[in-house]
C-alpha cells in the first residue's frame, strides 16, 4: 500500500471555500481530507490509499482528462499558497510492534 499525501496552505478566509471546492469534484476513489487544528494555520491535508504508484499514474491520468477538473484548477489556484505531495509507505501498526515485543519479553 502507498498513501500519497497532499499539504495544502491555503490563503487566509479561504477555508472553506477550498474544502467545498475539493468536495466539489469526484475524484474516482475515497479520499480523508484534515484541516489543521493547531500550529500552521489554513492547512489542508489529504491522503488516498493506493495499492501501486502504477495505479496512482492511472489514476491522475484519468481525473485529468475529466473537463470539470480543468475547471476546478481554475478555481483552486488562486486560493492556494503552496501545495506539496509526498508519498508514504506503511511500515507496521504499533499494535503489532506492541505484540512482538511482549512476546519477545515473555522468551527472555
Amino acid at each position: 500500500m502507498i498513501i500519497e499525501r497532499w499539504e495544502h496552505k491555503i490563503k487566509a478566509e479561504h477555508l472553506e471555500e477550498a474544502k467545498n471546492l475539493i468536495f466539489s469534484i469526484d475524484w474516482g476513489r475515497p479520499f480523508r481530507l484534515f484541516e489543521s487544528e493547531i500550529g500552521v494555520m489554513y492547512q489542508l491535508s489529504a491522503d488516498v490509499e493506493y495499492e501501486s504508484m502504477a495505479e496512482i499514474e492511472q489514476s491522475w491520468n484519468e481525473i485529468g482528462s475529466k473537463p470539470e477538473y480543468e475547471s476546478f484548477l481554475k478555481k483552486w489556484r488562486p486560493l492556494v499558497i503552496s501545495s506539496e505531495r509526498t508519498f508514504w509507505r506503511p511500515i507496521e501498526t504499533s499494535a503489532k510492534v506492541i505484540s512482538e515485543n511482549t512476546k519477545l519479553e515473555k522468551q527472555e
